[in-house]
Protein backbone atom coordinates (compact mmCIF):
# COMPACT_ATOMS: atom_id res chain seq x y z
CA UNK A 1 0.00 0.00 0.00
CA UNK A 2 0.99 3.29 -0.59
CA UNK A 3 2.33 5.50 2.42
CA UNK A 4 -0.28 7.74 2.50
CA UNK A 5 2.14 10.36 5.37
CA UNK A 6 4.59 10.31 2.75
CA UNK A 7 2.34 11.49 -0.37
CA UNK A 8 0.57 13.95 1.50
CA UNK A 9 3.09 15.97 4.19
CA UNK A 10 1.70 17.85 6.71
CA UNK A 11 2.11 21.38 5.52
CA UNK A 12 1.36 22.61 9.09
CA UNK A 13 -1.66 24.77 8.02
CA UNK A 14 -5.09 22.46 8.72
CA UNK A 15 -7.43 22.58 5.50
CA UNK A 16 -10.60 24.71 6.67
CA UNK A 17 -13.48 22.82 5.91
CA UNK A 18 -16.80 24.85 5.34
CA UNK A 19 -19.82 21.83 6.21
CA UNK A 20 -23.11 22.00 4.47
CA UNK A 21 -25.98 19.96 6.11
CA UNK A 22 -24.97 18.59 9.53
CA UNK A 23 -26.92 15.12 9.60
CA UNK A 24 -25.01 11.66 10.02
CA UNK A 25 -22.56 11.91 7.56
CA UNK A 26 -21.92 15.31 8.59
CA UNK A 27 -21.48 14.46 12.61
CA UNK A 28 -19.03 12.02 12.25
CA UNK A 29 -16.77 14.62 10.15
CA UNK A 30 -17.08 17.09 12.49
CA UNK A 31 -16.11 14.55 15.71
CA UNK A 32 -13.22 13.24 13.42
CA UNK A 33 -12.03 16.93 12.84
CA UNK A 34 -11.43 17.47 16.30
CA UNK A 35 -9.05 15.78 17.03
CA UNK A 36 -7.35 15.53 13.45
CA UNK A 37 -4.53 17.88 12.78
CA UNK A 38 -4.94 18.32 9.30
CA UNK A 39 -8.65 19.39 9.17
CA UNK A 40 -10.70 21.65 10.93
CA UNK A 41 -14.06 22.53 10.33
CA UNK A 42 -14.69 25.92 11.44
CA UNK A 43 -18.08 26.82 9.66
CA UNK A 44 -20.96 24.95 9.73
CA UNK A 45 -24.40 25.47 7.57
CA UNK A 46 -27.83 23.93 8.10
CA UNK A 47 -31.44 24.59 7.21
CA UNK A 48 -32.02 24.62 10.94
CA UNK A 49 -29.06 26.35 12.55
CA UNK A 50 -30.59 25.06 15.88
CA UNK A 51 -30.08 21.73 14.77
CA UNK A 52 -26.37 22.41 13.51
CA UNK A 53 -25.76 24.02 17.26
CA UNK A 54 -27.09 20.52 19.18
CA UNK A 55 -24.96 18.76 16.59
CA UNK A 56 -21.52 20.48 17.40
CA UNK A 57 -22.25 20.17 21.21
CA UNK A 58 -22.58 16.39 21.40
CA UNK A 59 -19.22 15.85 19.16
CA UNK A 60 -18.13 17.86 21.77
CA UNK A 61 -17.47 21.16 20.72
CA UNK A 62 -17.89 24.42 23.10
CA UNK A 63 -20.85 26.08 23.65
CA UNK A 64 -19.22 28.84 24.01
CA UNK A 65 -17.09 27.99 21.16
CA UNK A 66 -20.60 28.15 18.61
CA UNK A 67 -21.96 31.64 17.10
CA UNK A 68 -24.85 31.26 15.14
CA UNK A 69 -24.32 34.21 12.24
CA UNK A 70 -26.69 35.92 9.84
CA UNK A 71 -24.69 36.91 7.50
CA UNK A 72 -21.18 36.10 5.90
CA UNK A 73 -19.60 39.33 7.57
CA UNK A 74 -20.62 38.00 11.00
CA UNK A 75 -19.34 34.72 10.31
CA UNK A 76 -16.08 35.43 8.78
CA UNK A 77 -15.48 37.42 12.57
CA UNK A 78 -17.06 34.62 14.15
CA UNK A 79 -14.32 31.85 12.65
CA UNK A 80 -11.40 34.85 13.59
CA UNK A 81 -12.24 34.61 17.23
CA UNK A 82 -11.78 31.34 16.65
CA UNK A 83 -15.27 30.16 17.02
CA UNK A 84 -17.70 27.61 14.75
CA UNK A 85 -19.89 29.86 12.70
CA UNK A 86 -23.60 28.33 12.26
CA UNK A 87 -25.27 29.77 9.60
CA UNK A 88 -28.43 29.07 7.93
CA UNK A 89 -27.54 29.59 4.20
CA UNK A 90 -24.47 27.31 2.86
CA UNK A 91 -24.06 29.78 -0.13
CA UNK A 92 -22.89 32.01 3.29
CA UNK A 93 -20.01 29.52 3.47
CA UNK A 94 -18.40 30.35 0.09
CA UNK A 95 -17.77 34.60 1.04
CA UNK A 96 -15.18 33.26 3.73
CA UNK A 97 -12.00 31.82 3.99
CA UNK A 98 -12.49 28.36 3.99
CA UNK A 99 -10.27 25.74 1.49
CA UNK A 100 -12.63 23.00 0.83
CA UNK A 101 -16.77 22.84 1.21
CA UNK A 102 -18.04 19.76 1.95
CA UNK A 103 -21.88 19.26 0.93
CA UNK A 104 -24.01 16.53 2.32
CA UNK A 105 -27.32 17.96 2.85
CA UNK A 106 -28.85 15.16 0.37
CA UNK A 107 -30.79 17.83 -1.26
CA UNK A 108 -30.03 17.81 -4.78
CA UNK A 109 -31.11 21.55 -5.58
CA UNK A 110 -29.41 23.08 -2.99
CA UNK A 111 -26.26 21.34 -3.49
CA UNK A 112 -25.92 21.93 -7.58
CA UNK A 113 -26.27 25.96 -5.73
CA UNK A 114 -23.45 25.53 -3.08
CA UNK A 115 -21.30 23.30 -4.96
CA UNK A 116 -21.43 25.44 -8.34
CA UNK A 117 -20.93 28.97 -6.28
CA UNK A 118 -18.08 27.22 -4.29
CA UNK A 119 -15.98 26.42 -7.34
CA UNK A 120 -16.78 29.65 -9.34
CA UNK A 121 -15.17 30.99 -5.58
CA UNK A 122 -12.18 28.88 -6.07
CA UNK A 123 -12.89 26.52 -3.32
CA UNK A 124 -12.81 22.68 -3.33
CA UNK A 125 -15.61 20.54 -3.10
CA UNK A 126 -16.29 17.22 -1.57
CA UNK A 127 -19.92 16.60 -2.30
CA UNK A 128 -21.76 13.78 -0.27
CA UNK A 129 -24.85 14.36 -1.74
CA UNK A 130 -24.96 11.64 -4.39
CA UNK A 131 -28.59 12.71 -5.82
CA UNK A 132 -26.92 16.02 -7.09
CA UNK A 133 -23.93 14.36 -8.51
CA UNK A 134 -26.24 11.68 -10.46
CA UNK A 135 -27.81 15.05 -12.10
CA UNK A 136 -24.95 16.82 -13.31
CA UNK A 137 -21.47 15.50 -11.63
CA UNK A 138 -19.56 15.44 -14.68
CA UNK A 139 -20.07 18.90 -15.37
CA UNK A 140 -19.01 20.26 -12.02
CA UNK A 141 -15.89 18.16 -12.24
CA UNK A 142 -15.07 19.86 -15.64
CA UNK A 143 -16.34 23.55 -14.12
CA UNK A 144 -13.56 22.47 -10.87
CA UNK A 145 -10.63 21.22 -13.20
CA UNK A 146 -11.53 24.41 -15.82
CA UNK A 147 -11.34 26.38 -12.47
CA UNK A 148 -7.95 24.64 -10.96
CA UNK A 149 -9.76 23.27 -7.94
CA UNK A 150 -10.88 19.57 -6.96
CA UNK A 151 -14.44 18.64 -7.47
CA UNK A 152 -14.86 14.72 -6.00
CA UNK A 153 -16.90 12.27 -4.38
CA UNK A 154 -15.94 11.37 -0.44
CA UNK A 155 -14.09 8.42 0.74
CA UNK A 156 -16.69 7.36 3.43
CA UNK A 157 -19.37 6.60 0.62
CA UNK A 158 -19.42 3.43 -1.33
CA UNK A 159 -18.46 5.21 -4.73
CA UNK A 160 -15.42 6.58 -3.88
CA UNK A 161 -14.12 3.54 -2.30
CA UNK A 162 -15.61 1.19 -5.08
CA UNK A 163 -13.93 3.20 -7.21
CA UNK A 164 -10.56 3.32 -5.14
CA UNK A 165 -10.66 -0.59 -5.30
CA UNK A 166 -11.40 -1.02 -9.15
CA UNK A 167 -8.20 0.70 -10.15
CA UNK A 168 -6.39 -0.85 -7.23
CA UNK A 169 -6.98 -3.86 -8.71
CA UNK A 170 -6.11 -2.62 -12.50
CA UNK A 171 -2.86 -1.91 -11.03
CA UNK A 172 -2.17 -5.16 -10.14
CA UNK A 173 -2.91 -6.08 -13.78
CA UNK A 174 -6.44 -7.87 -12.35
CA UNK A 175 -9.16 -8.09 -15.09
CA UNK A 176 -12.29 -6.40 -13.38
CA UNK A 177 -15.19 -8.93 -14.24
CA UNK A 178 -17.47 -7.60 -11.50
CA UNK A 179 -17.76 -4.19 -9.08
CA UNK A 180 -20.18 -3.90 -6.49
CA UNK A 181 -21.43 -2.83 -3.10
CA UNK A 182 -23.83 -4.31 0.06
CA UNK A 183 -26.88 -2.65 0.47
CA UNK A 184 -27.10 -1.05 3.99
CA UNK A 185 -29.28 -3.82 5.33
CA UNK A 186 -27.92 -7.37 6.05
CA UNK A 187 -30.68 -10.14 6.14
CA UNK A 188 -29.71 -12.30 9.16
CA UNK A 189 -30.64 -15.63 9.74
CA UNK A 190 -31.73 -16.84 13.09
CA UNK A 191 -31.31 -20.87 12.50
CA UNK A 192 -32.88 -21.81 15.96
CA UNK A 193 -35.86 -19.04 15.58
CA UNK A 194 -36.45 -20.42 12.23
CA UNK A 195 -36.68 -16.47 11.09
CA UNK A 196 -34.90 -14.04 8.96
CA UNK A 197 -34.72 -10.44 10.34
CA UNK A 198 -34.52 -7.76 7.61
CA UNK A 199 -34.60 -4.17 8.45
CA UNK A 200 -36.61 -4.34 11.24
CA UNK A 201 -38.80 -7.16 9.79
CA UNK A 202 -39.24 -10.88 10.98
CA UNK A 203 -40.01 -13.53 8.37
CA UNK A 204 -40.79 -17.23 9.47
CA UNK A 205 -38.72 -19.40 7.71
CA UNK A 206 -38.61 -22.84 8.82
CA UNK A 207 -36.97 -24.54 5.86
CA UNK A 208 -34.36 -22.30 5.12
CA UNK A 209 -31.48 -24.44 5.93
CA UNK A 210 -32.31 -25.97 2.72
CA UNK A 211 -31.29 -22.55 0.59
CA UNK A 212 -28.04 -22.04 3.06
CA UNK A 213 -25.60 -23.64 1.10
CA UNK A 214 -25.16 -23.04 -2.38
CA UNK A 215 -23.18 -26.22 -3.02
CA UNK A 216 -22.79 -26.66 -6.48
CA UNK A 217 -26.59 -26.27 -6.54
CA UNK A 218 -28.18 -23.94 -9.37
CA UNK A 219 -27.24 -20.77 -8.23
CA UNK A 220 -30.60 -18.79 -9.82
CA UNK A 221 -32.87 -20.95 -8.06
CA UNK A 222 -31.24 -21.19 -4.77
CA UNK A 223 -31.20 -17.26 -4.58
CA UNK A 224 -34.98 -17.04 -5.64
CA UNK A 225 -35.98 -19.79 -3.23
CA UNK A 226 -33.84 -17.42 -0.44
CA UNK A 227 -35.72 -13.78 -1.59
CA UNK A 228 -39.23 -15.79 -1.69
CA UNK A 229 -39.94 -15.47 2.06
CA UNK A 230 -39.57 -11.63 1.73
CA UNK A 231 -41.94 -11.15 -0.31
CA UNK A 232 -42.76 -7.58 -1.80
CA UNK A 233 -40.01 -6.57 0.81
CA UNK A 234 -37.70 -4.13 -1.52
CA UNK A 235 -34.16 -5.59 -1.18
CA UNK A 236 -32.82 -2.71 -3.87
CA UNK A 237 -32.96 1.37 -2.56
CA UNK A 238 -32.46 3.88 -4.43
CA UNK A 239 -29.68 5.09 -2.67
CA UNK A 240 -28.15 1.50 -4.36
CA UNK A 241 -28.78 2.09 -7.98
CA UNK A 242 -27.53 6.19 -7.86
CA UNK A 243 -24.41 4.93 -6.18
CA UNK A 244 -23.66 2.69 -8.76
CA UNK A 245 -24.61 4.70 -11.36
CA UNK A 246 -21.75 7.25 -10.47
CA UNK A 247 -19.17 4.32 -10.46
CA UNK A 248 -20.22 3.68 -13.81
CA UNK A 249 -19.97 7.12 -15.10
CA UNK A 250 -16.32 7.35 -13.29
CA UNK A 251 -14.57 3.72 -14.24
CA UNK A 252 -16.56 3.15 -17.74
CA UNK A 253 -18.30 -0.11 -16.20
CA UNK A 254 -22.12 -0.88 -16.88
CA UNK A 255 -24.71 -2.08 -15.22
CA UNK A 256 -25.37 -6.14 -15.89
CA UNK A 257 -28.94 -4.66 -16.77
CA UNK A 258 -30.97 -1.47 -15.90
CA UNK A 259 -32.88 -2.55 -12.60
CA UNK A 260 -29.83 -5.08 -10.66
CA UNK A 261 -29.94 -8.31 -9.98
CA UNK A 262 -29.50 -7.66 -6.25
CA UNK A 263 -29.11 -10.95 -5.22
CA UNK A 264 -29.37 -12.26 -1.43
CA UNK A 265 -25.76 -13.88 -0.80
CA UNK A 266 -23.12 -14.87 1.55
CA UNK A 267 -20.07 -12.80 1.06
CA UNK A 268 -18.17 -15.84 0.82
CA UNK A 269 -20.66 -16.52 -2.22
CA UNK A 270 -20.10 -14.01 -4.07
CA UNK A 271 -17.06 -15.21 -6.78
CA UNK A 272 -20.21 -17.86 -7.73
CA UNK A 273 -22.91 -15.37 -7.62
CA UNK A 274 -21.76 -12.89 -9.91
CA UNK A 275 -20.11 -14.78 -12.87
CA UNK A 276 -21.64 -15.18 -15.87
CA UNK A 277 -24.51 -17.85 -16.54
CA UNK A 278 -22.72 -19.52 -18.93
CA UNK A 279 -20.68 -20.61 -16.15
CA UNK A 280 -23.40 -21.19 -13.38
CA UNK A 281 -23.61 -17.38 -12.07
CA UNK A 282 -26.25 -14.76 -12.78
CA UNK A 283 -24.01 -12.20 -15.14
CA UNK A 284 -26.09 -11.59 -18.11
CA UNK A 285 -23.11 -10.06 -19.76
CA UNK A 286 -20.37 -12.75 -20.17
CA UNK A 287 -17.74 -10.32 -21.24
CA UNK A 288 -17.19 -8.52 -17.50
CA UNK A 289 -17.15 -5.11 -16.57
CA UNK A 290 -20.60 -5.05 -14.96
CA UNK A 291 -21.87 -3.38 -11.85
CA UNK A 292 -24.63 -4.77 -9.29
CA UNK A 293 -25.55 -4.56 -5.69
CA UNK A 294 -25.86 -7.58 -3.12
CA UNK A 295 -27.77 -7.91 -0.21
CA UNK A 296 -25.69 -9.83 2.19
CA UNK A 297 -27.34 -12.60 3.74
CA UNK A 298 -25.42 -13.84 7.23
CA UNK A 299 -26.24 -15.47 10.65
CA UNK A 300 -26.33 -13.71 13.66
CA UNK A 301 -23.08 -14.90 14.52
CA UNK A 302 -21.11 -13.60 11.81
CA UNK A 303 -19.60 -10.56 10.79
CA UNK A 304 -21.26 -8.06 8.11
CA UNK A 305 -19.94 -6.85 4.99
CA UNK A 306 -21.06 -3.76 6.56
CA UNK A 307 -22.21 -1.83 3.41
CA UNK A 308 -19.31 -2.30 2.06
CA UNK A 309 -17.41 -2.90 -1.35
CA UNK A 310 -15.94 -5.40 -3.83
CA UNK A 311 -15.09 -6.30 -6.87
CA UNK A 312 -14.98 -9.92 -8.59
CA UNK A 313 -11.50 -10.99 -10.44
CA UNK A 314 -11.31 -13.15 -13.29
CA UNK A 315 -8.33 -15.72 -11.63
CA UNK A 316 -6.24 -16.01 -15.12
CA UNK A 317 -3.12 -17.91 -12.50
CA UNK A 318 -5.39 -20.98 -10.89
CA UNK A 319 -2.61 -22.19 -9.34
CA UNK A 320 -2.25 -18.95 -7.31
CA UNK A 321 -5.99 -18.41 -6.74
CA UNK A 322 -5.99 -22.12 -5.37
CA UNK A 323 -2.68 -21.09 -2.48
CA UNK A 324 -5.09 -17.85 -1.87
CA UNK A 325 -8.35 -19.94 -1.23
CA UNK A 326 -6.17 -21.89 1.30
CA UNK A 327 -5.40 -18.13 3.21
CA UNK A 328 -8.99 -17.90 3.32
CA UNK A 329 -9.66 -15.47 0.14
CA UNK A 330 -12.71 -16.36 -1.49
CA UNK A 331 -12.44 -18.44 -5.21
CA UNK A 332 -15.51 -19.70 -7.06
CA UNK A 333 -16.15 -23.45 -6.94
CA UNK A 334 -14.98 -23.22 -10.75
CA UNK A 335 -11.53 -21.96 -9.23
CA UNK A 336 -11.79 -18.89 -12.42
CA UNK A 337 -13.20 -15.40 -10.02
CA UNK A 338 -12.12 -14.21 -6.96
CA UNK A 339 -12.88 -11.52 -4.49
CA UNK A 340 -11.16 -8.88 -2.86
CA UNK A 341 -13.26 -6.45 -0.68
CA UNK A 342 -13.21 -3.99 1.52
CA UNK A 343 -16.23 -4.48 4.55
CA UNK A 344 -16.62 -1.17 5.60
CA UNK A 345 -17.33 2.67 5.04
CA UNK A 346 -16.93 4.86 7.74
CA UNK A 347 -19.09 8.40 6.76
CA UNK A 348 -17.14 11.33 7.56
CA UNK A 349 -14.43 9.28 9.32
CA UNK A 350 -13.15 8.54 6.19
CA UNK A 351 -13.93 11.92 4.20
CA UNK A 352 -10.67 12.86 5.72
CA UNK A 353 -8.62 11.48 3.56
CA UNK A 354 -10.99 12.81 0.29
CA UNK A 355 -10.20 16.32 2.07
CA UNK A 356 -6.48 15.95 2.30
CA UNK A 357 -5.85 14.50 -1.16
CA UNK A 358 -7.99 17.39 -2.84
CA UNK A 359 -6.76 20.67 -0.72
CA UNK A 360 -3.49 19.23 -0.22
CA UNK A 361 -2.73 16.98 -3.34
CA UNK A 362 -4.70 18.54 -5.69
CA UNK A 363 -6.36 15.01 -6.57
CA UNK A 364 -9.41 13.42 -6.52
CA UNK A 365 -10.67 10.54 -4.77
CA UNK A 366 -13.35 9.27 -7.18
CA UNK A 367 -11.56 10.23 -10.42
CA UNK A 368 -10.71 13.03 -12.58
CA UNK A 369 -12.62 12.92 -15.58
CA UNK A 370 -16.35 11.45 -14.76
CA UNK A 371 -18.51 11.00 -18.04
CA UNK A 372 -21.89 10.45 -18.20
CA UNK A 373 -22.32 7.05 -19.87
CA UNK A 374 -25.50 6.30 -17.89
CA UNK A 375 -28.08 8.35 -16.15
CA UNK A 376 -30.53 7.29 -13.20
CA UNK A 377 -34.44 7.81 -13.87
CA UNK A 378 -37.82 6.82 -13.04
CA UNK A 379 -40.27 3.95 -14.06
CA UNK A 380 -43.80 4.40 -12.75
CA UNK A 381 -44.91 1.47 -10.40
CA UNK A 382 -48.73 3.20 -10.02
CA UNK A 383 -50.87 5.60 -11.86
CA UNK A 384 -49.58 9.32 -11.66
CA UNK A 385 -52.22 12.55 -12.45
CA UNK A 386 -51.62 15.65 -13.39
CA UNK A 387 -50.96 17.87 -11.19
CA UNK A 388 -49.30 15.59 -8.23
CA UNK A 389 -45.85 16.75 -6.79
CA UNK A 390 -43.23 13.73 -6.97
CA UNK A 391 -42.29 14.61 -3.44
CA UNK A 392 -38.66 13.21 -2.56
CA UNK A 393 -39.34 11.77 1.22
CA UNK A 394 -37.79 9.18 3.97
CA UNK A 395 -34.09 8.05 5.27
CA UNK A 396 -33.46 7.04 1.52
CA UNK A 397 -34.67 10.23 -0.82
CA UNK A 398 -36.99 7.82 -2.57
CA UNK A 399 -40.04 9.06 -4.69
CA UNK A 400 -42.90 6.60 -3.78
CA UNK A 401 -44.44 5.04 -7.09
CA UNK A 402 -41.63 5.17 -9.21
CA UNK A 403 -38.79 2.72 -9.50
CA UNK A 404 -35.16 3.58 -10.11
CA UNK A 405 -33.35 2.14 -13.44
CA UNK A 406 -29.97 2.92 -14.54
CA UNK A 407 -30.12 3.59 -18.29
CA UNK A 408 -27.81 4.90 -20.85
CA UNK A 409 -27.49 8.61 -20.75
CA UNK A 410 -29.67 10.64 -23.15
CA UNK A 411 -30.33 14.83 -23.05
CA UNK A 412 -32.25 16.39 -20.69
CA UNK A 413 -34.75 17.35 -23.53
CA UNK A 414 -38.46 16.72 -24.10
CA UNK A 415 -39.01 13.47 -25.49
CA UNK A 416 -36.13 12.34 -23.19
CA UNK A 417 -36.13 10.26 -19.80
CA UNK A 418 -35.91 12.91 -17.02
CA UNK A 419 -33.39 12.25 -14.23
CA UNK A 420 -34.55 10.73 -11.26
CA UNK A 421 -33.61 14.00 -8.95
CA UNK A 422 -34.35 16.52 -11.57
CA UNK A 423 -37.58 15.12 -11.21
CA UNK A 424 -37.79 15.39 -7.60
CA UNK A 425 -39.93 17.44 -5.95
CA UNK A 426 -41.69 18.95 -8.89
CA UNK A 427 -44.79 18.79 -10.21
CA UNK A 428 -45.97 16.58 -12.71
CA UNK A 429 -47.86 18.33 -16.33
CA UNK A 430 -49.60 14.96 -17.66
CA UNK A 431 -50.94 11.31 -16.64
CA UNK A 432 -48.11 9.17 -16.41
CA UNK A 433 -49.14 5.48 -16.81
CA UNK A 434 -47.83 2.54 -14.63
CA UNK A 435 -44.46 1.35 -16.67
CA UNK A 436 -44.13 4.07 -18.13
CA UNK A 437 -40.43 5.84 -18.44
CA UNK A 438 -41.16 10.00 -17.10
CA UNK A 439 -39.65 11.77 -19.11
CA UNK A 440 -38.56 15.78 -19.13
CA UNK A 441 -41.99 17.01 -20.82
CA UNK A 442 -43.95 15.40 -17.80
CA UNK A 443 -42.25 17.19 -15.12
CA UNK A 444 -42.71 21.47 -15.00
CA UNK A 445 -39.26 22.92 -14.80
CA UNK A 446 -39.07 25.35 -11.28
CA UNK A 447 -37.65 28.34 -12.55
CA UNK A 448 -34.69 29.56 -11.58
CA UNK A 449 -33.16 26.13 -10.39
CA UNK A 450 -29.62 25.88 -10.52
CA UNK A 451 -30.11 21.91 -11.05
CA UNK A 452 -31.80 21.94 -14.24
CA UNK A 453 -29.14 24.36 -15.36
CA UNK A 454 -26.23 22.71 -14.85
CA UNK A 455 -27.67 19.51 -16.34
CA UNK A 456 -27.90 21.59 -19.50
CA UNK A 457 -24.79 22.92 -19.44
CA UNK A 458 -23.46 19.07 -19.24
CA UNK A 459 -25.62 17.92 -21.72
CA UNK A 460 -23.57 21.02 -23.95
CA UNK A 461 -20.76 20.02 -23.26
CA UNK A 462 -20.59 16.05 -23.60
CA UNK A 463 -22.75 14.89 -26.42
CA UNK A 464 -24.30 11.67 -25.58
CA UNK A 465 -26.07 8.90 -27.83
CA UNK A 466 -28.95 6.45 -26.17
CA UNK A 467 -28.38 3.14 -27.11
CA UNK A 468 -25.17 2.47 -25.41
CA UNK A 469 -24.73 0.43 -22.12
CA UNK A 470 -26.65 -0.94 -20.20
CA UNK A 471 -29.67 -3.64 -21.28
CA UNK A 472 -33.22 -3.30 -20.13
CA UNK A 473 -35.28 -5.02 -18.18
Amino acid sequence: MVDFNEVYKDTGTPVRVGLVGAGEFGASLITQSLGHPAIDVPAVADINPDRAVNVLLRCGVAGDGIEICRDAATARDAMAAGKVAVVPDGLLLVDTDIDLVVEATGAPEAAAQVSEAAILAGKHVVLASKEMASVCGPWLAKLAADKGVVYTLPDGDQPSLLIGLISRAELLGLEVVMAGKASEYDVVWHRAKGELSYHGQTFAVPDFADSWQLDGADVPEVLADRAAPLGPTALKSVPDLCEMMLVCNATGLRPDFDAFHAPLARTVELPDVFRPETEGGILMEAGGGVVDIVNCLRRSDELSLAGGVFVIVRCADTETWQVLKAKGIPVSSCGNYGLLHNPVHLLGIEAAASIIAAAQGGMPTSGRRPRPAFDLVGRATRAFKAGEVLDMGGHHHTIEGLEPLVRPAEAAIPGGPVPYYMAANNRLVADVRPGEILTVEMVAAPQDSALWRLRASQDDAFPVSAGSGAASG
